[in-house]
């Protein structure tokens, strides 16, 4: 495990480090090519001040004390080869013919040289070893870096605190976190906190938040299971014990038939139970299909005309060809659980339309029947888990319209409760983006 701290200060070290080489070099190339050129220039002043003078006599050598640039004098007699040094070599340097600045290798060493040819028949050397120039250039460099290198302590020092005063609220936050309760879902507070840190910590309050609604919705989902489990586990245990006293074949075989009724009725609430549940958690995070609403609506039709045929239900169902993004198992429950709501509520003799359409950037979806309609006071209740509408007659769970709530919300889309056919009846309206929803 490694530490952002440690890690920002090495990384701060190494590159301040690597700006010191960098700015070292450019410095030291910088002062190399500013020396060169003044110290050129001072070998050639060196031999254009000599130039003015007359020499009578040419010494075999003169020794002259060298200063801390090293330059060394050379005047060749050219009519007699003889030669001023002024300093001692173990041999002087060649006479050479082109006049002006060279570089020359001399005993084993680069030398940097201008010659001068006189009217008066002498030739001037001034030289200069190369190696002097690059460590006064290299001195150059040092001096000016040398302000940057005492420095360098007290800027880790400062990076340190700032760095530890920036992930103090970090810590702080953290502290906060490890003190609370595993219950405790409550948002992390942001006050103070630095522009980084309060990004982390209100990503960190948006999943509380979310976890904080999925555990309510988990502690509701229990509760609401729990009540509804228990009324259809009890009326199956009084059963048993009806079915165990029964003392006739006729009075037993009436028992077991309740029997088997009441564990089809428990058999579906618990489906209906795990449908809900599989759509609760993150069920938008799911891939979305290319989904042909016609082909649904054609396909429940089919499915639950018989059921309506059965209770002399007319279904029919007008369909265009509307195409959007979504879940096709889950659109298909809404569809059939919207059917099957409206075969069971509507009277003999009625009738059941299922249309879908194109409205703009929407489908819509419409289940309409002529049944016993819904009270404006309860539309918006029905949609409520295990909820049932005063005086319903009619066997359910009070969970189908709670699963079409749900998958709505899943495909970002909206529904309704509408007067159904010729005013009469209900019209469930469910409008979805034709538009990818992920």
């Amino acid at each position: 495990m490694y530490s952002i701290r440690d890690r920002l200060l090495w990384t701060f070290c190494i590159a301040l480090l690597v700006a010191g080489v960098a700015a070292t070099y450019m410095t030291f190339i910088s002062a190399r090519a500013e020396l060169d050129r003044f110290l050129d220039a001072e070998l050639q002043q060196i031999a254009l001040s000599l130039s003015t003078h007359s020499f009578e006599r040419v010494p075999d050598t003169v020794a002259v004390p060298a200063d801390e640039q090293r330059i060394v004098v050379q005047i060749t007699g050219l009519e007699n080869n003889r030669t001023y040094l002024s300093a001692e070599l173990e041999s002087p340097f060649p006479v050479i013919e082109q006049e002006g600045l060279a570089t020359i290798l001399h005993e084993g060493r680069t030398w940097r040289i201008f010659n001068l040819k006189t009217e008066t028949g002498f030739n001037i050397l001034t030289a200069q070893p190369t190696d002097v120039r690059l460590s006064m250039a290299f001195g150059s460099a040092l001096h000016i870096l040398q302000p940057l290198v005492l420095l360098l302590p007290f800027l880790v020092i400062a990076v340190w605190l700032l760095v530890s005063q920036g992930l103090a609220s970090l810590n702080r936050t953290a502290k906060i976190v490890s003190t609370r309760s595993s219950s405790s879902l409550e948002a992390l507070p942001t006050r103070g906190l630095p522009r980084e840190v309060l990004q982390l910590v209100s990503a960190l309050n948006e999943l509380l938040a979310k976890l904080q609604d999925s555990l309510q919705a988990q502690k509701r989902f229990a509760s609401d299971a729990a009540h509804e489990l228990r009324t259809p586990l009890t009326a199956l245990k009084l059963q048993v014990q009806l079915a165990e006293r029964a003392k006739t074949p006729e009075a037993r075989e009436k028992a077991f038939n309740r029997l088997h009724a009441g564990i089809d009725r428990a058999t579906g609430l618990v489906q209906q139970l795990l449908v809900i549940a599989r759509l609760d958690p993150d069920a938008h995070q799911k891939p979305f299909t290319e989904v042909d609403l016609a082909r649904v609506i054609e396909s429940v039709a089919d499915e639950l005309g018989v059921v309506a045929q059965q209770k002399n239900v007319s279904l029919t169902h007008k369909s265009q060809e509307v195409t959007i993004a979504g879940m096709e198992d889950a659109l298909k429950l809404l569809v059939t659980n919207l059917t099957d709501n409206a075969i069971r509520y509507t009277q003999e003799g009625g009738a059941i339309e299922l249309t879908v359409q194109q409205m703009n950037n929407h489908a819509v979806i419409c289940v309409a029947d002529n049944g016993p309609g819904i009270a404006p006071e309860e539309r918006e209740r029905v949609f409520d888990r295990f909820y049932r509408a005063l005086g319903t007659k009619t066997q359910g769970h009070g969970l189908g319209l709670a699963i079409v709530k749900r998958i709505v919300e899943i495909h970002h889309g909206t529904i309704r409760i509408e007067d159904g056919l010729q005013g009469q009846g209900t019209c469930m309206r469910i409008e979805l983006p034709i538009t990818t929803q992920s």
